[in-house]
């Protein structure tokens, strides 16, 4: 019997001399891994549609095992993304967020679009910072680790001015605000509380200054370290070009 399913390759594996291992995370039954016959090679008629977050239709048997690839048909490369390193690294990096996130063969329609929204809006041109960011409070939501930002963690107080702790996982009011906790500006508050709320396309044309920017990356970086046990690889390169972007600067 075959599948078709529509679906982002998320992470790629050369086998052999001309083949590659594929995984998929399909919006029909989530991550899958084939077996692309002859995809290395860049005149096969898997070569384009075997790329890192590339989205399109694959045509599989069943199988409980690796499946084979019989056909796929390319839907969009985002090929705005393609053409920045920079845009690159922040989409391998929510790719391997999701890889190392989610188990085999587990539907999560949500999820899938989730990422789908965040390539999209990354081609478009949406700033990458505040994609990942909103990116990232969707993964800790499914990890069960999202940081309480609907008021202070101890009491649920609501009122300016307001911390974030990454040790008590989430906002401290002004009474129970501890060493290490960071203040907020009102707006920084107010935006994490509405990231975690509502759809990535609200947020299209939200300005953040360099303070901001850099307090958002440091806050997020420390929690995700802390809190979802996950050493990424994409993430270490991803600091790399950011911190080589900023000494450019």
């Amino acid at each position: 019997m075959l599948q078709k399913v529509t679906g982002i390759v998320i992470r790629t594996v050369n086998y052999g001399e001309s083949n590659k291992v594929v995984t998929l995370f399909t919006e029909e039954l989530g991550k899958v891994a084939m077996m692309a016959r002859g995809a290395k090679k860049p005149g096969s008629r898997f070569h384009a549609s075997s790329q890192p977050f590339v989205e399109g239709v694959y045509i599989f048997p069943f199988s409980r095992g690796l499946a084979q690839l019989k056909s796929s048909d390319v839907v969009t490369s985002f090929p705005e993304i393609r053409k920045d390193v920079e845009r690159m690294a922040y989409a391998m990096y929510w790719l391997e967020l999701v890889d190392r996130s989610v188990e085999d063969r587990v539907q999560n329609r949500p999820l899938f679009r989730i990422l789908q929204d965040a390539l999209q809006a990354l081609n478009a041109g949406m700033d990458a910072d505040v994609i990942t960011h909103h990116f990232e409070l969707r993964m800790l939501h499914l990890l069960g680790v999202s940081p309480v930002l609907t008021g202070c963690v101890r009491c649920g107080d609501v009122t300016d001015p307001m911390y974030f702790s990454v040790t008590s996982g989430g906002f401290l009011c002004a009474k129970h605000q501890e060493e290490g906790a960071v203040r907020l500006s009102e707006r920084l508050a107010k935006l994490l509380y509405l990231m975690s709320k509502h759809e990535l396309s609200e947020f299209r044309n939200v300005p953040l200054s360099d303070e901001s920017r850099i307090l958002l990356r440091q806050l997020f970086d420390a929690y995700m370290e802390s809190y979802s046990g996950l050493r990424l690889k994409t993430k270490r390169v991803l600091d790399q070009m950011i911190r080589l972007h900023l000494n450019e600067d």
